[in-house]
């Protein structure tokens, strides 16, 4: 080192040096310890004794004293707010303005210096006087320097090419106005400009915004930031001259007095700004800018957004592009997509080709590329040990991001080819002449199509090689060219990195190889596959706890059918701080409701997001929380809210317990449904390897009550996830799970009635007509439908399901075409319950016939234009007879599912509040089963909750004195003596009468071993009933 210079440099334009003025101010103590000697030199108090090699520039040197002379100190001061500003008082008169200072700042925009440059004049605006002055404001604008000269009316700007001066460092700043010129300086760059003006000041001068003073040109903000060396006509603006009250007053003019400074709100002697983007807070390459409160982070390019470039744009997978963004009808066979595989994490965005096909598809692949697709050759000169062919697979996309690709993916493949001209390969089982080497860096002793550690190629697997007695074409050294290839399939060892070969003999030999690495292929995603389902509202799954030190978010999906009221709100997950009290919670408040709270030591805020459509709709929806230095937000599918955070007053977030998933740290208001994907920070949390070890009402994937099908008779399963309900209403059974038959008992003169509301069915070409019925006599209408328009024929249409003469069930119907006769062949009138079910299909020209499990009747009609296949306008329906039928020839039995199409007569007639439709006459019916018991489930195996802490109260162990311990036992050898005695007498007294066991005799119905079917049986079967001896037992 041949100078050391203290203070400043002579030379800004040195290599190193970064700042352009040199340091002002006041220094003390300035020491050098010398490297070689160790010797400490106190360069200032040489510099003050004239010793050798020591020299002053500039400055002086003195006492420590110096150092509180105000003409050396720079001397800052610090504008808080828009409103703050130093008023100054001078002469007036004068012809020239000179001032300058440094300043720093964060906002683009405000005031620096403003004056009057005459007394106020005014004009008029419709009935009001507005008053106008002559001024000059030196302002930022955009981070630029301007200044406005008002004189005589005429207003002239002129603006510094320097921009950004709103960039926190210090900037000097000048400005001359005389009557002959107009120059302002940034950074010691002038902006001449010319001028002729009268110019002559007032008294008053202000730094920052005007004041109090009224001008309609000056309504922007006043500077905030910090000013320092403030020289106003050469005088420097010392603190010890400025006062906060206006004491010394003129006496005639109540103006003070010339030389006072007067102080509204400004910080003296110091420069309080907060840089607010340092350390960055904006992720991801965010741009950080800022002003005096708050800073912003600028997110362009870097495929991130919100308010600190924390939320990426891209979508997490193939997989996850697919099933949340891709439209329903959207068909994409292949696409470039760039993807974030770690959404929020530290892995930046890559480019991969996803095959998608259709939304409904299951294909979906993703394919990474790399640079050496091509078929490449191994030439001769390549033989182990001397010389080893090597290439490295270098990849589209950085491996880091690879790797985390394949650990998510179901299944990965690559394709590896070698064509060989007597090159050996594997070699096994000595050693090998060529390998692959994949990310665990070993060599890999397996080719494509075959498992690890066979040593083998595809050809060995299956005993195909060239020759047999070896297990790759390749190690047959033929003269002739082989091929061994296949895919690798184990994604643990996948991707292939580098490819060795080291069998085409000496230079200039025949030998030689040719090999090819095809590209990855991945399927699938595992972050969608990580789910598990809550089946009890007190489950709950945790993990370490939530971090957001600069910011931190928390990703998942959930699906369910949870019923808020009955089981009111129901919370997701709960994070608390005990220390702090702390709190993050996602709460699924409502149906359509969903709400984020948390706290961050000054007070729980709620952000809430209600949706037009229900969350409890047993679909996947998408919640996302995130919590920065800006704001936290709440994003549910495309909704999203948010709440501001105090920049001013912010810490990160403190959590102690751990991050509870599925109801509260307490085990309370759970939540039941289905969670999958859930991320923290982009990280996946893995709960469905903790749901397969066995957790309390946890399962692993998303099982729900319905996937059993327990609802019966094509109910519908409401899925609740720890319970379900059977929606029987398009069915004509009622109950839990729609098992009970709605039926009942008619006699001969019952006629129930049902009429078609007004609004109801108007025409029909396709039916279902559904009725179980029980019966011994070969009479009735089970039902009958009639229409109440009449055709040009003078016809009604009409349907009838009757008993028939033979015991079987007559099926007739006429809609306009032709009368449809088919009577069931079977005798039905055997007191069981039978089943017939009529349908039309095919716009009616199909008509469908099944009784019980016999053979259905099929009749298609021929299809003509002329054929009228309409029912048109049912409007009345009989069961049992109708009103032309004599009374004593009603159906007589059981009957219940009646059901024609979506009506069910039955299920009417037997309501709380009974469908006014339904009438019945011939005497009153009540509901009866006909004789089916409805099916009962047995009862779920009972899950007992984990022992969660809870102490048991340890009761003290009383003490009794001798005498009271001596009672008491001999209280209880009495009690146990007469209790003794009570048995021996009971065992004395009680015996058995008789305890043989029943028998008795059957008799077989008698041709049952000729009937053909159970109906069949009963009708031929000995009507007697075999005698029964019911088995005698008593006790005493």
């Amino acid at each position: 080192m041949e100078r050391l210079y203290v203070g400043g440099a002579p030379n800004h334009m040195e290599r190193g040096i970064t700042v352009r003025p040199n340091f002002q101010g006041c220094l003390e103590n300035v020491l050098y310890i010398s490297p070689s000697t160790n010797a400490i030199l106190d360069i200032l108090q040489n510099l003050q004794r004239q010793l050798p090699f020591y020299g002053l520039e500039q400055g002086r040197v003195g006492s420590g004293a110096l150092c509180e002379d105000d003409s050396l100190n720079m001397h800052s001061y610090t504008f808080k707010r828009f409103d703050s500003y130093l008023e100054v008082f001078r002469k007036p008169g004068a012809t020239s303005i000179d001032v300058s200072f440094q300043m720093r700042t964060f906002e683009p925009n405000g005031i620096l210096f403003y004056t009057n440059l005459s007394e106020p004049r005014y004009f008029m605006v419709g009935i009001n006087d507005v008053p106008d002055q002559d001024f000059l404001r030196l302002f930022l604008d955009e981070g630029q320097l301007a200044c406005t000269v008002q004189l005589n009316g005429n207003k002239r700007t002129v603006r510094h090419r320097r921009d950004n001066l709103h960039d926190g460092q210090w900037h000097e700043i000048s400005l001359l106005l005389t009557q002959y010129r107009f120059n302002i300086t940034v950074d010691y760059e002038p902006e001449f400009s010319n001028t002729r003006n009268n110019l002559s000041t007032t008294d008053r001068f202000t730094f920052s915004t005007n004041g109090d003073q009224v001008n309609r040109e000056t309504t922007m903000n006043g500077f905030v930031g910090c000013l320092r060396q403030v020289i106003m006509s050469g005088i420097q603006i010392l603190p010890r001259d400025i006062t906060n009250n206006i004491t010394a007053i003129r006496a005639n003019d109540n103006r003070p007095r010339t030389g006072t400074i007067i102080n509204h709100g400004v910080l003296l002697d110091a420069c309080e700004m907060f840089d607010r983007c340092t350390p960055n807070p904006c992720r991801h390459g965010g741009i950080c800018h800022q002003t005096w409160t708050r800073f912003y982070c600028d997110c362009s390019k870097t495929g991130y957004s919100g308010a600190v470039c924390h939320v990426s744009d891209m979508p997490l997978s193939c997989l996850d592009y697919k099933l949340n963004r891709m439209k329903i009808d959207e068909i994409i066979p292949e696409r470039i997509t760039i993807i974030d595989i770690d959404g929020s994490g530290p892995l930046a965005p890559f480019p991969v080709l996803c095959r998608y096909g259709a939304k409904t598809e299951i294909l979906n692949v993703t394919e990474i590329g790399h640079y050496h697709e091509l078929e490449s050759y191994v030439s001769s000169g390549y033989q182990l040990p001397n010389s080893l062919y090597s290439q490295t697979i270098n990849y589209h996309v950085p491996l880091l991001q690879l790797f985390n690709l394949i650990d998510r993916s179901y299944v990965c493949r690559q394709y590896i080819e070698y064509t060989c001209f007597n090159s050996r390969l594997l070699n096994y089982p000595n050693s090998p002449y060529g390998w692959w080497v994949g990310r665990t860096n070993q060599t890999m002793d397996y080719w494509g199509g075959s498992e690890i550690g066979t040593g083998k190629c595809s050809c060995g697997l299956d005993m195909t090689c060239a020759n047999p007695n070896l297990f790759c074409n390749c190690d047959s050294q033929f003269t002739t060219e082989l091929k061994d290839a296949g895919y690798l399939t184990r994604k643990e060892y996948l991707p292939v990195l580098r490819v060795e070969f080291g069998d085409t003999g000496p230079v200039g030999s025949s030998q030689y190889g040719r090999y090819q690495v095809g590209r990855l292929y991945c399927e699938g995603d595992l972050l969608y596959d990580n789910t598990i389902t809550f089946r009890k509202a007190d489950a709950i799954i945790t993990v370490p706890p939530f971090e957001a030190k600069v910011a931190g978010d928390i990703r998942f999906q959930f699906k369910t059918g949870f019923d808020s009221a009955t089981f009111g709100s129901a919370i997701i997950v709960q994070n608390i701080g005990y220390d702090d009290g702390d709190l993050i919670e996602i709460r699924l408040q409502a149906p359509r409701e969903i709400a984020f709270r948390y706290s961050v030591g000054r007070g729980t805020n709620i952000i809430t997001i209600r949706a037009p459509y229900d969350f409890n709709d047993n679909d996947w929806h998408t919640v996302h929380i995130e919590i920065n230095r800006q704001e936290a937000r709440l994003t549910v599918d495309d909704l999203s809210a948010a709440n501001p955070e105090d920049q001013t007053t912010f810490r990160h977030i403190h959590l102690t317990s751990n991050l509870t998933i599925g109801a509260s740290v307490t085990n309370r208001n759970g939540f039941v449904g289905c969670i999958r994907a859930f991320q923290v920070n982009g990280q996946l949390m893995d709960l469905k390897s903790q749901a397969l070890r066995g957790m309390y009402g946890i399962s692993p994937d998303c099982i729900g009550k319905c996937q059993s099908n327990p609802c019966l008779n094509g109910g519908r399963c409401n899925e609740r996830w720890s319970t379900y309900d059977c929606d029987c209403t398009f069915t004509p059974f009622r109950g839990p799970i729609c098992s009970t038959e709605i039926g009942t008992r008619l006699e001969a003169n019952t006629m129930i009635k049902y009429t078609f509301p007004t609004q109801g069915v108007t025409a029909t070409e396709e039916e279902t007509i559904r009725v179980l019925f029980t019966t011994y006599k070969k009479q009735g209408i089970l039902m009958q439908l009639k229409s109440d328009r009449i055709d040009e024929k003078g016809m009604i249409d009409y349907f009838t399901l009757e008993m028939n003469n033979n015991g079987g069930v007559r099926v007739k119907f006429n809609y306009g075409f032709d009368t449809f006769e088919y009577n069931v062949p079977y005798d039905l009138t055997n007191g069981q319950n039978h089943e017939i079910i009529v349908t039309r299909r095919n716009q009616g020209k199909l008509i469908i016939v099944s009784v019980d499990n016999y053979e259905p009747y099929i009749d298609v009609f021929p299809q003509t234009q002329q054929i009228d296949m309409q029912f048109d306008s049912p409007r009345v329906m009989y069961i049992g007879r109708n009103e032309t039928t004599p009374p004593e020839e009603g159906f007589t039995g059981c009957i219940s599912r009646l059901q024609f199409n979506r009506i069910f007569p039955l299920k009417y007639a037997f309501l709380e509040e009974r469908d006014p439709n339904i009438t019945w006459s011939g005497g009153d019916i009540r509901e009866w089963p006909c004789g089916t018991e409805p099916v009962k489930y047995p009862p779920e195996p009972l899950e007992i909750p984990p022992d969660r802490g809870f102490s048991i109260l340890a009761l003290p162990r009383p003490i009794y004195k001798q005498y009271v311990y001596a009672r008491n036992l001999g209280l209880i050898i009495g009690s146990m003596g007469f209790l003794l005695l009570l048995i021996l007498v009971g065992l004395a007294v009680c015996y058995q009468k008789s305890s043989k066991s029943g028998h008795y005799k059957t008799k077989e119905d008698k041709g049952a071993d000729q009937a053909v079917d159970a109906d069949t049986a009963i009708l031929k079967g000995d009507s007697r009933h075999p005698d029964l001896t019911e088995p005698k037992e008593w006790i005493l």
